[in-house]
């Protein structure tokens, strides 16, 4: 018996890994991509970062819709049905030239993305009770920032042919159809028939939504302003969007080792591990830009530990929340990153605005130590509630 429990859960957490993993290589490849194919026919820069907003907003939108949802169709089926139509909406947008067509059809792949991570996440955590959860958690979030990372790296092989890449982002949502199909016994229901534990939820979610917006915004931020910060402070082209790499490989190699961290000391402490790591790392970021030996490390390092809050959270709200309770505290954190997605570019663009190109890290700092202090204040209220290990 103690030989084969703790090899139970395993088909059940990897099949919703591979899924997620397989799908954030469509989305790797999609974001690029689709603005540069629009810069190429010389649309605006507010053109098109307007587009690429539609995917967030697509989410925010339709992610408190998902609960609804399942009461309709089972979650196995919302997620098949969500990958098929990402490939059919990418097809079409490989098709067609028409703007208006592409606000509406990016909406769509937005709403579908949402639905493929809320109930994998979901299904994550219900699959990965236990002293390993942290572990587990960890390993998802390397895996899909592994997928994230792999999308650019398939159009900087691809060259100049939209084509190849665009062909891949359409033949992985159908390849993730497979381990849904495999696991398709294994997929949880998410829905409960007792009533939902408000009070419990609301505490959890009163402490870890700050960490997800937090990362969020850092997310959106780095992607977008990271580069022009750094070709602003005197770095060429190429290390500006070799920075990029390295934040991306710190992702993928931290995220494990502090998952294990969690499950021994608790993710609590982990998490404000987590959050004060953003904060040094985006003060001393202007400094280390002049130090190349400090740099380099840095970047990686702050990339790995600051994303770090956000298994980190999905693993304490995972904690003592199953069904429908569990489902719903993953859409409102599909809501808030999706929220912090659209609003962290222009909050940090203000900040650049009237400080200068310093203004991209200060912003970042900010919001860490108001999320830090924020976590202080509820962690009071909350304690012996919220990250306890089970």
């Amino acid at each position: 018996m103690t030989i084969s429990a703790p090899a139970r859960p395993s088909p059940a957490v990897a099949a919703p890994i591979v899924v997620i993993a397989v799908f954030g290589i469509t989305l790797g490849i999609t974001y690029p991509l689709l603005a540069l194919l629009l810069e190429q026919r010389g649309l605006p820069r507010g053109v098109v970062g307007a587009n690429g907003a539609m995917t967030p907003l697509g989410m925010v939108l339709t992610a408190p819709l998902i609960p609804r949802l399942l009461r309709v169709v089972s979650p196995w089926r919302a997620m098949v049905t969500a990958s098929v139509a990402i490939a059919v909406l990418l097809a079409v947008l490989a098709t067609s030239d028409d703007l208006a067509l592409w606000f509406v059809v990016r909406f769509a792949v937005g709403s579908c993305s949402v639905t493929m991570f809320v109930l994998g996440e979901t299904w994550i955590c219900e699959a990965t009770a236990g002293p390993r959860r942290g572990q587990l958690v960890a390993a998802y979030t390397s895996v899909m920032a592994l997928g994230f990372a792999v999308g650019p790296a398939v159009m900087a092989v691809a060259g100049t042919d939209p084509l190849v890449p665009l062909a891949v982002a359409v033949a992985c949502p159908l390849l993730a159809v497979v381990p849904l199909w495999a696991a398709r016994a294994r997929v949880p229901r998410m829905v409960s028939s007792g009533a939902i534990p408000v009070r419990s939820l609301l505490a959890r979610l009163s402490v870890l939504l700050v960490a997800v917006v937090s990362v969020s915004v850092f997310d959106g931020v780095t992607l977008q302003f990271l580069p022009g910060y750094l070709l602003g402070e005197g770095l060429s082209p190429r290390s500006a969007a070799l920075s990029l790499t390295v934040l991306l490989v710190g992702q993928v190699l931290f995220q494990y080792p502090l998952g294990r961290l969690a499950d021994r000391i608790g993710p609590r402490r982990v998490l404000v591990l987590s959050l004060s790591a953003g904060a040094a790392g985006a003060l001393a970021l202007p400094w280390a830009v002049g130090v190349p030996w400090v740099f380099w490390p840095l970047v990686a390092v702050w990339g790995g530990l600051a994303f770090a809050g956000y298994p980190l959270a999905l693993t304490m709200l995972g904690a003592g929340l199953e069904g429908a309770g569990l489902l719903l505290g993953n859409t409102a954190f599909a809501i808030v990153w999706g929220l912090g997605g659209i609003a962290g570019p222009p909050y940090s663009g203000v900040a650049i605005d009237w400080l200068g190109h310093v203004g991209m890290p200060l912003s970042l700092a900010t919001l860490w130590l108001l999320a830090l202090a924020v976590l202080a204040v509820a962690g009071l209220r909350t304690r012996g509630t919220v990250g306890t290990r089970r």
